[in-house]
């Protein structure tokens, strides 16, 4: 475990770059997406300092506390997706989407008083990171209503996502490309639309590319058929068996 963190940094600290409620009224962060020398994948010093932590699963667990009003105790969310599943989110991901929420590059007012510096230190971040990515849950996850599956799986693997976020929607650890499979679907599809809109903040311009033309019908249809795909651990497990 501990080669493998150390690992994980190694990739992670690599010069690699790459190219309210509801947010109705949201706007482009002043730091994010659009903006002036804005490149994703560039780490924030919080990020570097985070990264070079070791984590702990059991303080992570207790440090979740303050998550769980939202997240749920078994960290799988909400159904209807206002609160994503982080159940084995890869822990660069997560550590991506705390530090830049923290460093206002991600938009995400309900988020922002519990990453905040007084809610969370950097060493909390690091252990919350790992225990999330061994995290489990027994919950069904948010779906769609499976009318257009064919058709967002067909958008999901002829599109330029499955490059990144996998055949299996397992996303890419060293890269800090999240794992999509098994998110909830009403969460999926709203955050394609906040990246579609350039409003998330922290979008990965590649992905702006490849759903700016698509219609509300697709990004529903891409979101209920990675909604429907089981956790990508289940799918690489059964794929190592074979």
């Amino acid at each position: 475990m501990k080669n493998a963190v150390a690992l994980l940094v190694t990739l992670l600290l690599l010069p690699w770059q790459a190219a309210s409620a509801d947010m109705a009224d949201a706007v482009k962060s002043p730091k994010g997406y659009g903006s002036k020398g804005y490149v994703w994948g560039k780490l924030l010093p919080e990020q570097v300092e985070v990264l070079r932590r070791s984590g702990d699963m059991a303080r992570g667990k207790e440090a979740f506390r303050g998550c769980r009003g939202c997240h749920k105790a078994d960290a799988a969310g909400v159904t209807d997706g206002t609160y994503p599943r982080l159940t084995g989110q890869h822990g660069s991901v997560v550590i991506k989407q705390v530090t830049e929420v923290r460093a206002g590059v991600r938009i995400n007012p309900k988020m922002e008083p519990f990453s905040a510096d007084h809610a969370v230190s950097p060493q909390e971040i690091a252990d919350i990171a790992v225990f999330l990515e061994a995290a489990e849950t027994t919950r069904e996850n948010g779906k769609g209503e499976g009318d257009f599956v064919a058709k967002g799986k067909t958008l999901y693997e002829q599109g330029k996502c499955m490059k990144c976020h996998g055949i299996n929607g397992e996303g890419k650890a060293e890269k800090a490309y999240p794992a999509i499979a098994a998110q909830h679907y009403g969460y999926l599809k709203r955050e394609m639309d906040y990246i579609q809109r350039g409003v998330r903040g922290n979008s990965h311009p590649d992905m702006v590319r490849a759903i700016r033309h698509y219609s509300h019908r697709d990004i529903e249809a891409m979101a209920d058929y990675l909604s429907r795909l089981p956790d990508y651990r289940q799918a690489l497990a059964e794929r190592k068996s074979q």
